[in-house]
């Protein structure tokens, strides 16, 4: 039986005003996305990849169209449920990171946890996140002491504080020397196999793709083609 869809691009389309000049970042975009799964939207630079993923994480609306996540159009939510929908179901891993250099690894975490009253609660909802990730001994470092893929690790945590459904990526590794990249993408992977976590991941690099489930190739605004990947490498088989 084929996983339910959850996400679906209907009609979107996104431009982008650059003083007299109109670009059209995505051109009629029809795409739906099925729920537990990793999905790739690959394609290169500018293609209008990372756009797509600003929609349904609602950081940006569309010009025309719906974004329906699990059935709800977000295009058209205003901005208290926007900001109600990013923080209750969506999490976001960047390539820079994000972290906030003054506040240590356990900090950062509970930064996403801000809400929750308990403060015993919170701290140990975040260590356990950092175990989960292979940190909880670093908890106490700040950012400028921890290693890229550490850095990038406690972003993943951060991004699972709040039992998130569906986690954003944009190029997670693209800042990552391979056998990081490879120890990172590998923790993604895991997400989704013990958690039922939704991730898409948008990348340029073709090497990046046979891992996962859905790889949707992206051109000029638009769905090119979709490849279903039966058979998934371990993230410590790629090559890049």
């Amino acid at each position: 039986m084929p996983p339910e869809t959850l996400i679906q691009l209907d009609s979107v389309n996104k431009d982008y005003q650059m003083g007299e000049v109109t670009v059209h970042a995505l051109r009629d975009m029809e795409l739906s996305l099925p729920a537990g799964v990793f999905t790739v939207l690959l394609g290169p630079s500018g293609c209008g990849k990372t756009t797509t993923l600003n929609l349904i994480g609602g950081l940006d609306r569309p010009t025309s169209g719906r974004v329906l996540v699990q059935g709800r159009n977000i295009a058209v939510l205003g901005d208290k449920q926007l900001t109600g929908y990013r923080r209750e179901q969506v999490g976001f891993i960047f390539q820079f990171f994000n972290l906030i250099p003054t506040l240590n690894a356990r900090e950062n975490v509970e930064f996403a946890l801000a809400l929750r009253k308990d403060q015993a609660e919170i701290k140990g909802r975040a260590l356990e996140l950092l175990d989960m990730v292979g940190l909880k001994d670093r908890s106490g470092h700040f950012p400028s002491q921890l290693s890229g893929g550490e850095q990038q690790r406690v972003a993943i945590a951060r991004a699972l504080a709040n039992d998130s459904s569906v986690i954003l990526c944009d190029e997670p590794a693209g800042n990552l020397d391979v056998e990081t990249g490879r120890h990172v993408l590998s923790v993604l992977h895991d997400m989704i196999q013990d958690r039922g976590t939704t991730v898409i991941m948008v990348t340029h690099n073709t090497a990046l793709a046979p891992m996962a489930d859905s790889i949707v190739h992206i051109h000029d605004g638009s769905v090119a083609s979709i490849e279903q990947n039966d058979n998934p490498v371990d993230a410590s088989q790629l090559e890049w």
